[in-house]
This record gives structure tokens, sequence and C-alpha cells, in this order.
């Protein structure tokens, strides 16, 4: 097949060998190949590296000596691609046979299409969040309470979601799972704010393209499956959470983008959403089942810890974290 847009993918990975493996399985059997593949190991000491050139010799594999952290792994990566189209894909997605292809169609049909994400789906097949409006005091109240979680458990709420996410392609950010840039945007617009811990460099980036004019949009043929709860494929900070790293994202996203008064919307919003999880995560305690205590246990404290962070100075003021 040929085609004149030349698809490079970044993968950053960090001690996460046979998922590395696997993302590059499913990324095998695409049609057409992607231009180039570059695996960033970012400090492993799992044989990461080498065990992706012995299976694939033609990969680019950059060994980083120590861990970085993600969004640093990924700037790497996307400065040594040489493709005019950049896709970076965390190593716990797997994209689907056609997804090259969706991607080169894309953006050969629009000259404005700056940023394009997948169409996700859950490892059981159905649909996954795959990109949205911008983070405001409601979706940050919502976010940190849980509520989307629970309305999952209807039926009428997961229809009326599957049926949202496939009609929705222009949005404000898409899903750091598995994003496409276009090359000259990269270079107008990029890298990676290295001040987000968790995924706020997405929506940072997303953003940025927009106010230059760019178009962001959800690609309905290009599909993949990732798990919904699934982390960065370098991890985040040492000892934090999951939450606390996205919560103190979205704060910073808030300050930079609209102010001090929105980062404090938002602070009060994250933690009025947050004390409601835990309210209800206490009530709901007696009904676990001992199999899954400890789980359920650890989960908690990790809400509160979120808490207790975001109620201290901004992150910009506390000391980096290793």
């Amino acid at each position: 097949m040929e085609t004149k847009s030349r698809i490079s993918v970044v993968i950053p990975t960090h001690k996460s060998r046979e998922r590395t493996l696997r993302c590059l399985a499913a990324l095998w059997l695409c049609n057409p190949q992607p231009h180039e593949v570059i695996v960033v190991d970012d400090g492993s000491d799992d044989n990461t590296a080498h065990s992706v050139l012995r299976k694939y010799p033609r990969h680019i594999v950059v060994r980083l000596p120590s861990k970085r952290g993600f969004a640093a792994a990924a700037n790497h990566g996307l400065s040594r691609a040489s493709g005019d189209v950049l896709l970076l894909l965390d190593n716990n997605t797997d994209v689907d046979h056609s997804a090259i292809g969706a991607l080169i169609n894309a953006f050969e049909a629009r000259d404005d299409l700056g940023m394009a994400g997948a169409a996700l789906r859950h490892p059981g097949g159905g649909h996954q969040w795959s990109g949205g409006r911008l983070p405001g005091s409601l979706w940050c109240f919502a976010f940190a309470s849980g509520l989307p979680t629970v309305l999952e458990r209807s039926r009428v709420w997961k229809w009326l979601r599957s049926h949202s996410i496939l009609r929705r392609r222009h949005v404000d950010w898409v899903s750091g799972a598995a994003i496409a840039i276009r090359r000259s945007l990269w270079e107008q617009i990029g890298p990676f704010d290295l001040g987000y811990r968790l995924r706020g460099q997405y929506i940072d980036l997303c953003v940025s393209a927009s106010d230059a004019g760019w178009a962001i949009e959800i690609i309905p043929d290009f599909t993949a499956v990732h798990p919904a709860n699934g982390t960065p494929p370098t991890g985040g900070a040492a000892g934090a959470s999951s939450e606390e790293l996205m919560w103190t994202d979205l704060l910073r996203f808030a300050k930079k983008r609209n102010g001090s008064r929105a980062a404090r919307q938002s602070k009060r919003a994250l933690q009025m959403g947050g004390h409601l999880r835990l309210i209800g995560r206490r009530l709901a305690t007696p009904l676990v089942s001992q199999d899954h205590k400890d789980e359920w246990q650890a989960e908690t404290t990790a809400y509160a810890e979120a808490l207790r962070t975001i109620a201290g100075p901004p992150a910009e003021d506390r000391p980096a974290t290793r």
C-alpha cells in the first residue's frame, strides 16, 4: 500500500517487558506497517531493551540510564522520530490491525488535523471514554467523587455513554493511551510539559494545539484496546497514588490555563468530591468481602492521601518527587 504519510510509533516503557512485547506484537499485525517503531526504555532493570531487540531487531531501542518519567521518555522518543505523523502509545495499549491505515487516511484527508485519538475499548469489548471537554470544576467534582464509576453499573448509563463516545469526534482532548500528533504541530508547540506528574500533559498539549488553530479528533476507525485503570508505562512519582498525581495535575492545568482563581475552584471541587467518595467508601466497607478488604483499604487510603496532598501547597511549590 503506497502512502504519502509515514507513521512513527513511540512507546515509552519502564519495567514492563512482557507488556511491551505484547504491545509490539499487536503493532506487528498492522497493515500497513508503521514507518518506524521507537521503544524508549526508561531506566528498566528487567532486560526490556534486550528482549525487544532480540524479537524486533529492526526497531529502534533507546536506553535511558535512569528513570526520568513518562513525559521525559516520550519527549526523548518523539524527538528521535522521523515520520510525518508521530503515534505515542502506552505500552499497555493494543492497537487493531487497521490502526495505522486509519491514521494515514485521517491525516491525509485533512490538513488541519493536528492530533488524533483512538476509539478505545475495554479488554472485555465495551467502549471506553476516549476524549472529551476541558476539565472544569463540575468535571473535577465528578472525577474525584467517583460518581461516574457508580453510574457505569447502570445498563442505561452504559448505553448512553457508548453512543456518546461513538458520536463524538471533535473534542478538546484525547486520551494519551494512543495519541497521534502531526509532526509540524509537534515542532510548533511541543514538547510535553514535564511539570505534569501523570496525564495532564496530554490535555495541556491538546489545548495548545487548539489555540494554535489545529483540529483535535477521535478517529472512529483508529481503534485500540486499553485497560481503563491502566497506569502510564513508565509509572508515576515514587510513593504517589494515581489519584494524588492526577488531582495535582488537574490543579496545575487549571492554574496554568485559567489562573489562580480557577485553580482554587477546581481545588474546592476536588475536595468536595473526594470527601464524598470517602464517606461512601467508609459506609460500604462492612459490605466488602474479606478477599477484597486489603485492596479496598489501600484504595481508600490512596484517596485520603490525595485529599491531604491537594490541601497542601501547590505542586510547583513542593520539592520534586523522584
